[in-house]
């Protein structure tokens, strides 16, 4: 019995020939809207005593990066829940990950605030200049993993590859791959992405000697009064 075109449209409102161009398009406006909020809610912290106190020790670049980590990861997974449910993707898995993040954005948020008083207030542009040490380390373990999530990154995808060998029709191969989405016994069991892991794994790579740095130099610093 072959489905009708037109109820396919309505249930998936991303078609295959159209899901990429409508990602991006998502992905955008994920980051235009967390960028948007993330300059709002910084320029109401100036007009709110305790937000402000916050700011200052943060430093105002790393307070921004903090906010944007916090408002993009649950945007950027809201914006793509429609067509990640609608491609039979795990949405609940992705946002028990957008919780987990939070309160991982929590943890790095304890460890920036201590190390904060370490850091130069503004980050200057000289060669060598150690002031870009504090927002570079939060950029690797926050930035990172925020734009991932704007990316609707959260959502695990099927690690299965097209047979090479597979002749038949396109529409048979669809409607195949379509069945064997809705079967839980093909989807994978990992609870985190291969993306999500491997860039938490590089951002930390990349961000923890920056961070040892950045407390080098500010005993170094504190030890010579």
């Amino acid at each position: 019995m072959r489905a009708c075109p037109t109820l396919l449209g309505v249930i998936n409102p991303f078609p295959a020939s159209e899901s990429r161009a409508a990602r991006v398009a998502l992905s955008l406006l994920a980051l235009a809207v967390a960028v948007a909020g993330t300059v709002w809610l910084v320029d109401l912290s100036g007009a709110v005593a305790g937000a402000r106190a916050a700011q200052r020790h943060w430093h105002p670049h790393g307070y921004a990066q903090l906010l944007f980590f916090l408002l993009a990861v649950p945007i950027g997974t809201l914006l793509h829940t429609a067509p990640a449910a609608a491609a039979g993707l795990p949405v609940r898995r992705a946002w028990a990950t957008v919780g987990a993040l939070l309160g991982y954005g929590v943890l790095v948020a304890a460890v920036a605030w201590a190390v904060a008083p370490l850091a130069p207030a503004h980050v200057g542009g000289g060669r060598g200049d150690p002031s870009g040490l504090y927002p570079a380390w939060l950029a690797c373990v926050l930035l990172s993993v925020a734009v991932l999530a704007c990316a609707g990154g959260l959502f695990v995808r099927p690690t299965r590859r097209e047979d090479p060998l597979d002749f038949r029709p396109p529409s048979v191969r669809r409607r195949a791959g379509t069945e064997a989405r809705t079967d839980r016994a093909t989807e994978p069991r990992r609870r985190v992405g291969g993306a999500l892991f491997t860039t938490g794994v590089l951002g930390w790579v990349i961000g923890t000697p920056l961070l040892i740095l950045l407390l080098l130099r500010g005993l170094a610093g504190w030890a010579m009064g």
